[in-house]
């Protein structure tokens, strides 16, 4: 009796930790089990992952997130690459989440928790619908508990509303899905600006070293002032922290008479961009380089140990090229009315107004 009694504990330990619902006598209602995972099984699947749905109010969709070979990727932006971070973080949260305390089954009382179906058009839930192959599992984002942890949710399809001991950023708008964040190159690394406009008007502002306070402006003529050194300082910016409002393949668009900006780095990376203005739209290209890569490669003077400082330098700025146009190829970014015109500077930008006689 002792062997069979031994027996039906080990069998009622592995019951209840594979358990997940406890369903009544008569099968009408599911409830949570708490400190139970809300969705068990997937942490271990969570890799396998390959199409994520966000949909909102009115069962409008936000995004979807599709996985490549090569990378996550949004589909209603022509396939840009998603902000992985922000999509990792969201699935981690939904296979960590446990269930702090069963909640109503009750359509009418879904609406306090913010984990009504979203094809109402006023509600408060955000659906998260992901895949892994051919199975399919939605989840109900509610609000966050007032004066306690967590956050109400709900399986879609599935009457028990559970308060889990996660919160879950899900970002309602489509840009805050992708990777908006284009370029990003400190001033404090460029040597040279170049402004080209279709024209002629150029704008040229250099500086010799990082140590350099302010760039000169090329071709400054005696009689003019500059506005303040700012407004060319300024200039050395323009790719720090650029990031995008739109995105979509760069080959339908007429680049015939952009607008050219060349920016060289200290470490001799180049970025050559691209800007067009079609109606309200305000659109940038890019392609990055190393000219001076060749020269470093031709040049064995100098000791053993300058030349593999050298090297690895080469191959430092090499990596830095590819990282960029890997991102940058082929597409056209939408950026704001102010980036742009803080951008495109003519001379007359940047001078003091002529005094009149």
């Amino acid at each position: 009796m002792k062997r069979s009694f031994l027996y039906l504990v080990v069998l009622t330990l592995i019951a209840l930790s594979a358990v997940v619902f406890l369903v009544s006598k008569d099968g009408s209602s599911e409830k949570l089990v708490v400190e139970a995972f809300f969705l068990p099984g997937i942490a271990g699947q969570i890799n396998d992952v390959n199409r994520v749905e966000i949909v909102t109010a009115g069962n409008s969709p936000v995004a979807t997130l599709v996985r490549d070979e090569a990378q996550w990727r949004v589909e209603q932006m022509g396939g840009y690459r998603a902000d992985w971070s922000k999509l990792q973080a969201l699935l981690a949260a939904l296979a960590q989440a446990r269930v702090i305390e069963p909640k109503t089954d009750n359509p009418e009382y879904y609406g306090r928790l913010g984990v009504e179906d979203v094809t109402a058009d006023n509600a408060a839930s955000m659906l998260v619908r992901f895949s892994i192959g051919d199975q399919t599992t939605g989840i109900l984002i509610g609000r966050q508990a007032q004066g306690r942890q967590g956050t109400y949710v709900r399986l879609e399809d599935t009457p028990a509303s559970a308060l889990v001991d996660r919160e879950f950023e899900v970002p309602a708008q489509l840009i805050d899905w992708t990777d908006s964040r284009i370029i990003d190159i400190s001033s404090s690394e460029v040597a040279e600006i170049e402004i080209i406009h279709p024209s002629s008007e150029r704008v040229l502002a250099t500086r010799i070293s990082a140590d350099q306070t302010d760039f000169n402006l090329a071709g400054l003529l005696a009689e003019r002032e500059l506005k303040s050194s700012w407004a060319v300082n300024s200039l050395g910016s323009v790719f720090t922290m650029l990031d995008m409002e739109t995105v979509r393949p760069a080959g339908n668009i007429d680049w015939t008479d952009a607008i050219k900006i060349r920016v060289l780095g200290f470490s001799g990376m180049e970025i050559l961009a691209d800007l067009v203005q079609l109606e309200d739209e305000y659109l940038l290209r890019l392609h990055a380089s190393h000219p001076a890569a060749s020269i470093v490669q031709g040049d064995e003077e100098g000791t053993v140990g300058q030349q593999e400082i050298e090297k690895q330098a080469e191959e430092d700025v090499a990596g830095m090229v590819d990282a960029i146009n890997l991102k940058v190829d082929g597409w056209a970014y939408g950026i704001s009315k102010q980036k742009f015109e803080a951008m495109v500077k003519k001379p007359e930008d940047l001078l003091k107004p002529l005094e009149t006689p």
